[in-house]
């Protein structure tokens, strides 16, 4: 398992570099039964700055047993304690410390009641994200849960997620500024591969570097372990057909794998699920606004990450793969509203091509610079 020693290195880098900490700052750590020692981690580094840090504690237990036993007019209640936090903090660091045995059980039709009621302030945090008067990531966190439903030895799973976070954050910003340079201007992207023929309009829009540096972010918003490049394709402007070969655990535990979508006009009008197809139809049946229409097309630059079997915050930052997203954009340039955003991996391998306004960008899985 992480040492000690590697896991307190880890944590002064994400205060100091990642988020760019400064005195006085108000410091959100939002975490769970597994992550505890971590956030302890933060939270030292944080006061080692002159930061103000707090811990708010959850668990999927908790959030269970709540779901199931709480009246529906009670989920419709405004979020007033965390609506004043949002007043003060300056930063929010939020440990994805999850449990998906206990996760799958929530009642998705409860969740969607709670998700409604706090649209407004999920619309209030993301101004703050756009001015940057909020630096807000979510972060991953390996549990031996985690690891028992993708079915990969826990210590593999730790090893991975720690390496992929050790990760030198300004070279990673150089190389995904000339992976955007590559792309700036590209109006078409058209790929092709495995089961895939697929055409996505970027007209006007712009790929963002996800480099693990607040500061250098486009907006205070990131995801950690980072390393990638990502759109908001056109949301009409998707035609055609896509194969996603790797495993995918989404949030409340739901897995899927061998995922192929068929695209006209932005939305998913036909699909094909090998594995968990009743998972996917559940949480399709109970989200709203344009929850089947593309959202994202995002693709890896982590040199340490390597696949975990359906980690979603370290798969998608894979060398050499690809990721696409239905539903919710917003946050970065798009037009969905939805209550969900939802990724899928592609292996980019033998054969597979990416191509920038019928340039070729990408071919077995490497960048052609």
């Amino acid at each position: 398992m992480v040492s000690d020693k590697k896991m307190q290195r880890v944590a002064r880098t994400m205060v100091r570099i990642n988020f760019g900490v400064k005195p006085k700052d108000v410091v959100s750590i939002i975490a769970g039964p597994k992550s505890l020692k971590f956030a302890e981690a933060l939270a030292y580094e944080c006061f080692m700055v002159g930061a103000q840090p707090h811990i708010n504690y959850g668990s999927d237990e908790l959030s269970l047993r709540v779901y199931k036993r709480i009246p529906d007019r009670f989920l419709k209640f405004w979020p007033k304690h965390a609506a004043s936090d949002l007043k003060v903090v300056d930063v929010e660091m939020v440990l994805d410390d999850s449990n998906p045995f206990v996760a799958r059980q929530m009642p998705q039709r409860k969740i969607e009641i709670r998700r409604k009621a706090t649209k407004k302030f999920r619309e209030m945090k993301e101004r703050k994200m756009f001015k940057k008067q909020l630096r807000s990531a979510l972060i991953g966190f390996p549990t031996e849960e985690d690891a028992r439903a993708m079915r990969v030895p826990y210590a593999r799973l730790d090893r991975i997620f720690w390496d992929t976070l050790d990760v030198n954050f300004q070279r990673l910003y150089v190389f995904n500024e000339r992976m955007r340079k590559l792309m700036r201007g590209t109006r078409k992207i058209h790929i092709v591969g495995d089961r895939t023929d697929l055409t996505l309009s970027v007209r006007g829009r712009e790929f963002i570097n996800d480099c693990g540096i607040v500061a250098k972010e486009k907006i205070g918003y990131m995801n950690l372990p980072a390393g990638e490049i990502f759109i908001a394709p056109v949301e009409t402007g998707a035609n055609g057909t896509i194969y996603f070969d790797l495993p995918c655990m989404y949030h409340y535990g739901k897995q899927v794998e061998g995922v192929w979508f068929r695209f006209r006009k932005g939305k998913v009008v036909q699909y094909k699920i090998e594995k968990g197809l009743k998972d996917f139809e559940d949480i399709i049946k109970h989200a709203s606004g344009a929850k089947t229409t593309i959202a994202e097309l995002g693709i890896g630059t982590n040199p340490h990450a390597k696949p975990t079997g359906g980690m979603i915050i370290v798969d998608e930052k894979l060398l050499g793969t690809i990721h696409m997203a239905i539903g919710q954009n917003k946050l970065y340039g798009g037009r969905n509203e939805a209550t969900i955003h939802w990724d899928f991996f592609k292996t980019m391998g033998r054969g597979s091509r990416v191509y920038a306004d019928g340039r070729v960008v990408m071919k077995d899985g490497k960048w052609m610079m």
